[in-house]
């Protein structure tokens, strides 16, 4: 497949990475040579210089070969014309757009935007707040979703202490919660994926699992973590994040008692003048009369999401001291990460990796019923949906040879979640439910991929 991404920011470079993977053939294009730099040797990948809202560019691009067009410029009048140009000039049939200004992502809008070719549109800030409100429940979870039209949910915990699950290998973790229709499917030790058949988990560890929704709140006991009501909240910082976080938390019910500090005054007045329950506080929280001021220790959950990576991490840091159960941080820089093991920091949040799931959401559609990006990069959670005569119906699941890099996690079948057990023989219209390393994802496909007889 030929994908054209415009705009090598964090975002175009991390899905030029991530689908190349795959095999397909990309083309990055920027205005600007500098950020494109040596990357066409480092991602094996083609770049151009330019910009990609002019014909002549995505001309040089190979444009009329596309598949995909993926507009993820910081620009939205660029990203919506380029799509448009995509389209009437081009024919690209896929075309997926970054949009991050409310003026254009209001749902009154999304009318006009089809109008001018733009397929998909997809804002960051939304799409961000949303993931942090998933993984919010849960203090440790590094992931967090449902699929199956919320039958089935997919988890990622951080082990740390004093996490139940250090020492014990994954066959014993699974065997004391063998009533809970629980399928540990990855284990991630700093950079590397682990072996699942003879790996003792230890602290620092990201355990992945899937189980069957009605036994999750029950898994995460068993497993030693507990889930935290969504009230008393403090966000730290009120850029586009930490609005559009306000305002869902606005219209969520069960919500109660949510502060937002920011320290730039006039932005200050804006969100008081936008948000109707929010508390608004102008002022630097990382000040200690502030802090006083706070009261922190009357807090629930904190959750900081200013525009640097470092004072979310000292914002968290100090919420956590000030005794606040569940502290989330916003971090950009993925490196951050593996430095912040045992500084108390529950849930990071990468908002890149939050925008490159989203959009492979929406490349996979067709193929997959459904797709969670795992923030650390290493795979993805696929639903497939499986047709008659596909391959991987053709045997019990003992005899199926299942590539290397896929793991199966679970089955649903008339809303019934069965584990994947040695005698299980996968049926037409089952969901299955896969992790999929890194690279894999055509490796998964041939499974479910369907004989001549199907046509």
């Amino acid at each position: 497949m030929k994908i054209i991404i415009a705009g090598a920011g964090e975002i175009g470079i991390a899905l030029a990475k991530y689908l190349r993977a795959e095999d397909n053939d990309i083309v990055l294009i920027d205005n600007n040579a500098e950020h494109l730099g040596n990357l066409s040797e480092q991602l094996d990948i083609q770049t151009v210089v330019g910009n990609a809202s002019y014909p002549d560019v995505l001309e040089r691009a190979g444009a009329d070969h596309a598949d995909v067009f993926l507009a993820v410029t910081g620009n939205d009048e660029i990203n919506i014309v380029s799509c448009s140009v995509a389209s009437s000039l081009f024919h690209i049939p896929q075309r997926i757009s970054r949009i991050s200004s409310p003026e254009y992502t209001a749902p009154k809008y999304k009318e006009f935007l089809k109008t001018l070719s733009v397929d998909v549109v997809l804002s960051p800030e939304i799409e961000t707040a949303q993931h942090i409100i998933d993984n919010l429940a849960v203090s440790g979870s590094v992931d967090m979703t449902e699929m199956g039209e919320g039958l089935v949910r997919f988890a990622g915990l951080h082990c740390r202490k004093p996490s139940d699950l250090i020492g014990k290998t994954i066959s014993e973790i699974e065997s004391s919660v063998k009533n809970l229709n629980v399928k540990i499917v990855a284990l991630r030790r700093r950079f590397q994926l682990m072996n699942l058949s003879n790996v003792t988990v230890k602290q620092g560890d990201d355990i992945y699992f899937i189980s069957d929704s009605s036994h999750f709140e029950q898994t995460l006991k068993s497993f030693g973590y507990a889930t935290i009501p969504a009230r008393y909240l403090m966000i730290y910082g009120g850029g586009k994040v930490g609005f559009q976080l306000a305002k869902q938390f606005e219209n969520m019910s069960g919500i109660r008692d949510v502060t937002l500090v920011e320290k730039r005054e006039e932005r200050a007045r804006f969100l008081a003048e936008k948000l109707e329950s929010t508390l608004v506080i102008n002022g630097d929280a990382l000040d200690d009369s502030l802090v006083d001021e706070l009261n922190l220790k009357n807090y629930k959950i904190a959750i900081a999401t200013t525009n640097s990576d470092e004072n979310n991490i000292l914002l968290s840091m100090l919420s956590k001291r000030t005794g606040i159960e569940r502290v989330c941080a916003l971090i950009h820089n993925p490196l951050y990460n593996n430095l912040l093991s045992g500084l108390g920091i529950d849930t990071t949040i990468d908002p890149n990796a939050v925008m490159v799931s989203s959009i492979l959401q929406y490349l996979r559609k067709g193929r997959v019923k459904d797709d969670y990006f795992i923030q650390s990069g290493i795979g993805e959670i696929l639903e497939m949906e499986v047709l008659k005569t596909a391959k991987i119906t053709k045997s019990h699941l003992g005899k199926i040879k299942i590539p290397a890099g896929i793991v199966i996690g679970g089955v649903l079948r008339d809303d019934l979640f069965i584990l994947p057990q040695k005698d299980l023989i996968i049926q037409e219209k089952d969901r299955v439910f896969l992790f999929v390393e890194k690279g894999h994802v055509q490796d998964a496909e041939s499974l479910f991929s369907v004989g001549i007889s199907f046509f």
